[in-house]
């Protein structure tokens, strides 16, 4: 319990101090579920490799298929900021009846452990097998993940990254 209050306590210092922070960003931010994900920069041109590492700050094992053979499975779906400031989301993977795939197990990523993938820039048409590069924009990707002993996948989600148009050659 104390500890709570400790972590309510920071919050409110923290709102009152930055001033325009929302209290439902805070607290999100600090209640997190302990696993974070992030990419390499903040800017990509179109077609460039995105490198992503997943962080598992829990005390207990997690299970993603980013530490598999097939790593781009970790991907559970691509955001792109549309033009309304809302969050429209793309396919990172072709879908049934399109394609069909065989998946390696996810792997384990312990306590204190990170692991790195190669996104390729990639979005599946409609999750046809049709592929495009993303248009230029606001992006984020979910990632996915199951804790040790849970029976349920979740996702965390990267930060904001941007895609620039990429250069004529």
């Amino acid at each position: 319990m104390f500890v709570l209050k400790r972590n309510f306590f920071f919050i409110m210092a923290a709102v009152f101090i930055v001033g325009g922070l929302s209290i439902s960003t805070a607290c999100a931010e600090n209640f997190s579920n302990g696993v974070t994900v992030s990419t390499d920069k903040l800017e990509y041109q179109q077609g460039e490799v995105i490198r992503v590492v997943i962080t598992n700050n829990l005390r207990q094992s997690i299970f993603s298929h980013i530490r598999s053979l097939t790593p781009v499975f970790g991907i559970k779906h691509i955001e792109k900021k549309n033009t309304n400031e809302h969050w429209e989301r793309l396919y990172a993977q072709c879908q049934f009846p399109h394609c069909t795939y065989e998946i390696d197990a996810p792997g384990e990523i312990k306590p204190g452990e990170n692991e790195a993938m190669e996104w390729k820039q990639l979005v599946f048409v409609d999750g046809t097998a049709k592929t495009a590069l993303p248009e230029p924009g606001v992006y984020r990707l979910a990632i996915s993940y199951e804790e040790y002993q849970k029976t349920k996948w979740q996702s965390v989600l990267t930060n904001t990254f941007t895609i620039n148009q990429g250069r004529r050659k």
